[in-house]
């Protein structure tokens, strides 16, 4: 069977490993990156841990799987018909199946100024560009400095808590004197408003602990390029991170008469995660109870493959049955927020478990030892600025 996986994130990666222990898959994964990039773990690349940690090689990944074959290349047709997908540079891919896994991008929602002003976090390029405008902020400009993060989610309050951290030690290596405020902003009316309001809280308590300025009920007005306008009155700041919002991949939305497009423009699937005939949707992609988190990502992988397997023997598949995510939010060094159905971790205990979800993430699409390796980097530190790197 020849199976066509679009997408080189959690989900595209654990189908074409899940279907590369079966030698009648014929598989081919396109991706528009040569790289895995672990999006949880950026906001630590952008606040002076090693990159090494979010960014791997899908070469390396699939190195010891013949029957996998990596294409770098952007999908931009797909003809359902003649079951076909077409590249920017006009090469045709054929499929028996096709998976999806293309993932979200960034959404400013027509927020003037936000496009053109504000820092992403969606990417190692992204990461790292933001890391070398904290450091030249901070030891550049002799006036007191705001650092506003908008979006109360996993990654803006991972980002905020990691924040304070980092840019006291970019003071202390510098001997920097002048003030600084990082700002949270999120438009809800509480923090990680996906997540249960007990967790929500005790969060909320700790950035107040680090020193992060948490406003809630506060929707952005606009951005120019010294300020950020909020309705009870603008920041200033030459430091505007944006986490806020997503969209589904544009894909989508240009092949609108293929699909059934909801909120955030994600794909309406049925129980099998099937799109169309033969056309599966996974990850932050699908319209499923549980998207938007890399544990689901995996989830949907293993079922559509699974699925797949069972095609082949001839066996009826399996119905979808969403998952509960595990929800671990790290805020600053060695605390975190853990609910895991009903129960709750905090601090270091809930520092320990996130961890430990990271090394179990790594481990369930990488060799053992490239999975330990590839977790360590999470606690190096790797700095382009020597003095910061000495301290």
């Amino acid at each position: 069977m020849k199976v066509l996986i679009v997408g080189g994130g959690f989900g595209g990666v654990k189908a074409a490993l899940e279907l590369s222990s079966d030698s009648r898959f014929d598989v081919t994964l396109i991706s528009d990156k040569k790289n895995f990039e672990y999006h949880a773990a950026l906001y630590r690349s952008a606040t002076g841990r090693s990159p090494l940690e979010v960014v791997i090689p899908l070469d390396e990944i699939f190195a010891s799987r013949p029957n996998i074959e990596v294409v770098q290349d952007k999908v931009v047709e797909l003809d359902i018909k003649a079951k076909q997908v077409t590249s920017a540079d006009g090469c045709e891919y054929h499929y028996d199946a096709l998976i999806l896994a293309m993932g979200v991008v960034t959404e400013y929602y027509g927020i003037h100024g936000l496009p053109e002003f504000s820092y992403g976090i969606k990417s190692i390029n992204e990461a790292l560009e933001l890391k070398r405008h904290l450091h030249d902020e901070l030891t550049e400009h002799e006036l007191d400095s705001h650092f506003v993060i908008i979006g109360g989610g996993p990654t803006g309050v991972e980002l905020s808590g990691d924040l304070v951290h980092y840019l006291k030690k970019i003071e202390k290596a510098h001997k920097v004197t002048k003030k600084f405020q990082v700002n949270l902003v999120e438009a809800a009316p509480r923090l990680l408003p996906v997540l249960p309001e007990d967790l929500s809280n005790r969060v909320e308590q700790h950035l107040a602990k680090l020193g992060v300025k948490v406003q809630t009920g506060a929707v952005v007005q606009g951005e120019k390029v010294d300020s950020l306008m909020l309705p009870e009155g603008d920041i200033k700041t030459h430091t505007v991170v944006w986490t806020a919002g997503v969209t589904n991949n544009p894909f989508f939305k240009a092949h609108e008469k293929l699909f059934r497009l909801s909120k955030g423009n994600r794909v309406e699937v049925d129980d099998r995660l099937q799109a169309a005939p033969d056309v599966y949707v996974i990850g932050d992609s699908a319209f499923t109870k549980r998207s938007g988190m890399a544990q689901t990502a995996l989830y949907d992988a293993k079922f559509v493959a699974n699925n797949l397997k069972r095609q082949l023997k001839g066996q009826q598949p399996t119905h979808y049955r969403p998952r509960q995510p595990i929800g671990a939010i790290p805020v600053g060094p060695k605390w975190a927020a853990v609910a895991d159905g009903n129960k709750r971790y905090y601090g270091r205990r809930g520092w320990r478990k996130r961890r430990w979800l990271d090394l179990k993430l790594y481990l369930s699409f990488l060799p053992r030892k490239k999975a330990i390796e590839a977790w360590r980097q999470g606690n190096q530190i790797e700095e382009s600025c020597p003095v910061c790197a000495g301290s």
